[in-house]
C-alpha cells in the first residue's frame, strides 16, 4: 500500500522539476539576449551628468595641459604629444607616452589628470603635474516628433527645456500644449509632460527643467497633425509611384527629342 502511493508522488515531483527547469532555462538565445541587458543607466559604457561636472564620452578630445619646463627636460620630447588633442579610442581609451593606452570613459576632468599625472611619475625622473581637458566635447540630446532638427541636437551649457525648444524648433503641426521630456533609464525612467504654450504665453518657468545629456524631447502633433501625418503615410507609397511614372516619361521625352523623334520646342519655325 505504501509503494502504492509512493509512486505517483514520486512522478509528480519528476514533473514539477522538470517544468520548473523548462520555465527558468529559456533557448540558448534567450540567455545571450539576457546577458547583454542592463538594469540601470542609459547602456552606455560611460555615466555621469555632464551639466554638473564634465565627463569623458566616446565622442569627446582630449587634451592636457602640461608646465614649459616639462617639456625641456631630455629624454622627455614626447611630452609634447599630450598636448595635442586626441579622439577617445573605439575602445575608451587614450594614448599616453611612455605609458600606453590609458581607459579614460566616465572620467572627470580631474580624475584623469591625477591618473595620468601618477602614471607618468612611475616612468619619468622628475617630478610632473599634469592638468586634464575635455576639448571639442560631442554632448547631445534627442528631438523627435514635430520638431524642426530629429535626432541627435548638441547639448549648450546650463540647457534648459524652452532653449531646447527653441534649438530644435517645431512644425505647423506640432502641440505645444503636451511637450515631453524623457529622462531614459533601464531601471526608472522618467516622463515630465510640459504645456510649453503655458510658458511661452504666461512666463511660468515653474516646468522649464534643464535639459541633461541624452534626453529625450518629443513634441506630439495636434489631432489634426494627426491625421495629417496619417494621411502622409496612406499616401505615401501613391506618391512614390507617381513620381517614378513622371521621372519615366522625363527620360523617354529626353530620349526622344535627343534621337530627333520628338521637337524640342525650343526653335522657331519660320
Amino acid at each position: 500500500m505504501t509503494n502504492e502511493c509512493s509512486i505517483p508522488s514520486r512522478l509528480r515531483l519528476c514533473l514539477w522539476a522538470v517544468l520548473g527547469c523548462l520555465a527558468s532555462c529559456g533557448s540558448f538565445e534567450e540567455v545571450r539576449i539576457r546577458e547583454l541587458m542592463h538594469e540601470k543607466g542609459f547602456g552606455t559604457r560611460a555615466n555621469g551628468d555632464a551639466t554638473r561636472e564634465n565627463y569623458v564620452s566616446g565622442l569627446d578630445s582630449i587634451q592636457f595641459l602640461l608646465p614649459p619646463e616639462a617639456l625641456v627636460q631630455t629624454g622627455a620630447e614626447r611630452l609634447a604629444e599630450l598636448t595635442v588633442a586626441q579622439p577617445v579610442g573605439i575602445d575608451g581609451t587614450i594614448f599616453v607616452p611612455f605609458v600606453g593606452p590609458v581607459y579614460v570613459l566616465g572620467k572627470t576632468e580631474a580624475e584623469l589628470g591625477a591618473l595620468v599625472t601618477a602614471q607618468l611619475r612611475t616612468v619619468l625622473t622628475f617630478d610632473l603635474q599634469v592638468q586634464a581637458r575635455i576639448s571639442q566635447y560631442r554632448k547631445f540630446f534627442y528631438a523627435i516628433g514635430e520638431t524642426g532638427l530629429k535626432g541627435r541636437v548638441p547639448l549648450e551649457p546650463d540647457l534648459t527645456l524652452m532653449d531646447a525648444m527653441f534649438a530644435a524648433n517645431w512644425t505647423k503641426l506640432a502641440n505645444l500644449g503636451r511637450v515631453y521630456v524623457i529622462r531614459p533609464d533601464a531601471e526608472n525612467p522618467l516622463v515630465v509632460d510640459v504645456n510649453f504654450r503655458e510658458m511661452l504665453t504666461t512666463g511660468n518657468m515653474q516646468s522649464n527643467i534643464q535639459i541633461r545629456e541624452r534626453d529625450i524631447l518629443y513634441v506630439p502633433p495636434t489631432f489634426l497633425g494627426l491625421i495629417a501625418r496619417l494621411l502622409e503615410r496612406l499616401l505615401e507609397p501613391v506618391g512614390f509611384a507617381v513620381r517614378a511614372v513622371i521621372g519615366v516619361a522625363q527620360i523617354r521625352g529626353a530620349y526622344d527629342v535627343a534621337t530627333g523623334q520628338q521637337d524640342s520646342g525650343l526653335f522657331f519655325r519660320f
